[in-house]
């Protein structure tokens, strides 16, 4: 029989206070005729256009930034929309309504994305407009949540991300004074040196890009030796607490199994891939390792651009069909519609997608990513991965579990697994994943609701929320945060859950808890419950 321990207990409601009254908000002109000339100095906005009474509303407020909100988009919407930070809603109601002829829609942040961060290398979609690294299109950081992620934590020099892919040179700006060289890589640089950049580039440094866990510390090693993983393990035992493996074999080796044993019991995250072959040809039955192996986080590819087809790409090919680029929460790059028709429904093909097993523990956006290898080689053309890849989307899954442990060094390595399946975003509701159901995880990766929820687990005044996800396998645990609040939730079936939470567990409506023979809850009360890091091992 299953073990089944709930304790019901009281709420007590507690929030983060909001840090700004100021409105951060989107609006849209009615044409992309209609310009709005401005001019900031010492952060006030100036309209120096020749509309008066455009000008006079400007004046009447403290207008901090005003600036199209899409640089470089291509749909109509978004290249009439700009983005502005005011001392008050009034401002933006007034431009709605009294000037009703230049604009048509205004739609304010909401106040938890207003609890932000950005360094001054963030790129073009930073709110602050004070990008002075690349011009880089960091998007996808939007869509994973990672500014509010740094509200929490930028990342810590006590935490070490370790680089399996290439050899990075210790004197680029980008990892100077925090990288580490173990073992040269056979990975061209360019490869290695991006998928490094993603997790842990030097943010606020006014050059390139800032990485996810952008003040964490680096040590690199080659990739390879699928028998034994020496490599990683002299990473681990040095003090890597997330390693990276943006590669694979297709063999399972039991040493390897053991090795990964032992970084688990070091306190070592192992990151990998599903690897880039067609589902077309996979069926997902072609695992890859060492992203399969047990206490190894499997990282394949979702899409982050466009919330429906009517915004994405159309175009034809030769044979005249419709295709759909870019979906938003989608598995595959392309989806083709039904009859040719673009109003009907549509599915995904296989071949876009790159492999899915039963392995993948979530998925992270695998193309449209930044390549700073490229851009230190300068090469200006693809600077971007337009084909979908699944080696780009593990470093920000590496680079978020950084960030967690500069909250919470001592997260076991199952812990950290479960929070990042926790807080992922559930895609089973879209329609065209379903063939692939149970072959992408957890879902969507979110940075930001792992990062706060790391953080929200260590505050005695907080809740730890897990809400919004279906799971009917796996094991979680969390082992020691003040207070947990389950909420539209459902463990079912041969999931296991063991939360241990020092003062409350409070289960809400709409939650289900029916795990099968083969399941187990267990959902305890421990006022002495803690985190104490183990030792790394010599």
């Amino acid at each position: 029989m299953k073990n089944l321990h709930l304790i019901i207990l009281f709420i007590l409601v507690s929030t983060l206070s909001s840090w700004a009254q100021e409105d951060r908000f989107y609006i849209r002109t009615i044409s992309e005729e209609v310009e709005i000339p401005v001019t900031t100095t010492d952060s006030i906005v100036t309209y120096t256009g020749t509309n008066q009474k455009l000008k006079s509303i400007f004046e009447k407020y403290h207008v901090k930034v005003f600036r199209k909100g899409f640089k470089y988009a291509d749909r109509d919407k978004l290249k009439r929309t700009f983005f502005a930070i005011a001392d008050s809603p009034d401002f933006q109601k007034e431009l709605l309504q009294e000037m009703s002829n230049m604009f048509e829609f205004g739609e304010s942040l909401q106040e938890e994305l207003l609890k932000i961060y950005e360094p001054n290398d963030y790129g073009t979609t930073s709110t602050t407009g004070k990008n002075t690294g690349a011009q880089a299109y960091l998007d996808y950081y939007d869509f994973l949540g990672v500014p509010q992620a740094w509200y929490y934590t930028t990342g810590s020099r006590d935490i070490v991300i370790g680089i399996s892919d290439a050899t990075v040179d210790p004197e680029d700006p980008e990892f100077k004074g925090k990288t580490t060289v173990f073992k040269n890589s056979t990975f061209s640089e360019g490869h290695g040196l991006s998928v490094a950049a993603t997790a842990a580039a030097q943010g606020d440094n006014g050059y390139g890009i800032a990485g996810v866990c952008y003040d964490c510390s680096v040590y690199t090693t080659r990739y390879g030796d699928f028998r034994f993983l020496r490599q990683l393990l002299e990473l681990s035992r040095a003090g890597a607490k997330v390693i990276n493996c943006s590669w694979g074999g297709t063999t399972y080796y039991e040493t390897a199994q053991e090795a990964i044993n032992e970084m688990r019991d070091n306190g070592t995250v192992i990151v990998s891939v599903p690897h880039n072959e067609s589902y077309a040809t996979t069926k997902g039955k072609k695992p890859r390792y060492p992203g399969a192996y047990e206490h190894v986080i499997s990282v394949g590819s979702v899409q982050y651009r466009y919330n429906d087809p009517s915004e994405s790409l159309h175009f034809n090919e030769k044979n005249g069909n419709y295709y759909t680029v870019g979906l938003k929460y989608h598995v595959g790059r392309t989806a083709g519609f039904k009859d040719n028709d673009p109003k009907k429904e549509y599915r995904i093909y296989p071949v876009s997608t790159n492999n899915l097993d039963q392995y993948v523990d979530v998925l992270a956006p695998g193309n449209y990513i930044f390549r700073y290898g490229r851009y230190v080689m300068k090469q200006d053309s693809l600077l971007y991965n337009n084909v979908e890849a699944t080696s780009p989307a593990a470093p920000l899954v590496t680079g978020t579990i950084g960030l967690m442990f500069s909250l919470n060094p001592c997260l076991s390595v199952d812990e950290v697994n479960s929070i990042i399946k926790l807080t992922a975003t559930n895609i089973d509701g879209i329609k065209a994943n379903a063939p692939y159901k149970d072959n992408y995880g957890a879902g969507s990766l979110h940075t930001g609701k792992a990062v706060k929820m790391s953080h929200d687990m260590l505050q005695s005044n907080m809740y730890t929320i897990i809400e919004n996800q279906k799971f009917h396998r796996w094991n979680f645990t969390l082992n020691a945060p003040y207070n947990i609040r389950i909420r539209n939730q459902k463990f079912t079936d041969s999931v296991k859950v063991h939360f241990t939470a020092k003062n409350k567990i409070l289960i809400e409506n709409e939650t289900v808890l029916l795990p099968s023979e083969k399941g187990e809850l267990l959902l305890k009360i421990d006022p002495n419950a803690s985190y104490h890091c183990k030792d790394t091992q010599e």
